[in-house]
């Protein structure tokens, strides 16, 4: 197996490990047994265990992201000078996280238990990487959906956003559960109907009348 291969073999490993068991949950042995690789390998490629997982977790995540801002500057581009609507805005923040999910080379389901793992409960060495990560993201499309729902205060907004980003993040790692469950009738198999479904429900929940304070 050649260096390149063994990098890879490391790393998929790890990603599985780590997305079942979590980072102090999964140890180098477990990964170097998985990867039919030594330590020796591991610290050549990733020198440390946290580095390996900071690997892991950003070729994934940076992909979407930058797939999700290209769709939505496509977006703009085609709103003009109106505003994006906002089911818009969601289909460019939801499509490309669950397309992801559903693709065997970009890590499937198991890359979306360590992504969603990592997102809702950073880990301490890597919390500001992450937040100088996700940071330019979040502020984009925060901007872009206030401008689309004006009448939605930024506090009341911020709320409804981390609540739409949990819906996507369990969507994404129960995907193939969801569907075998689904009832099996109509379109419930159909991947674009399902994506269109999160879509609408997240939409209801952005738009949804303000709560009395």
């Amino acid at each position: 197996m050649d260096a390149q291969s063994t990098r890879k073999g490391i790393a998929d490993a790890a990603e599985v490990l780590f997305g079942e068991n979590g980072f102090a949950g999964t140890s180098l042995r477990q990964i170097t047994e998985k990867a039919g690789a030594n330590l020796a390998a591991v610290n050549y490629h990733f020198r440390s265990k946290e580095d390996l997982y900071r690997h892991v977790l950003f070729r994934r995540l940076r992909p979407i992201n930058a797939e999700r801002l290209t769709l939505l500057a496509q977006a703009e581009q085609l709103a003009g000078d109106n505003p994006v609507p906002f089911k818009a805005v969601l289909d460019t923040f939801v499509r490309p996280w669950l397309r992801h999910a559903n693709a065997p080379a970009s890590g499937g389901i198991p890359s979306q238990r360590l992504l969603s793992r990592e997102l809702i409960d950073p880990q301490p060495f890597l919390r500001e990487e992450l937040a100088r990560e996700t940071e330019p993201v979040s502020t984009r499309y925060t901007h872009v959906i206030s401008q689309s729902l004006p009448g939605v205060p930024a506090p009341e907004l911020y709320w409804r956003l981390q609540f739409s980003l949990g819906a996507l993040l369990s969507a994404a790692v129960r995907w193939q559960d969801l569907h075998g469950s689904a009832p099996r009738s109509g379109p419930a198999y159909d991947g674009e109907v399902a994506i269109r479904r999160l879509i609408d429900f997240c939409a209801a929940g952005l738009d949804a009348p303000r709560t009395a304070s």
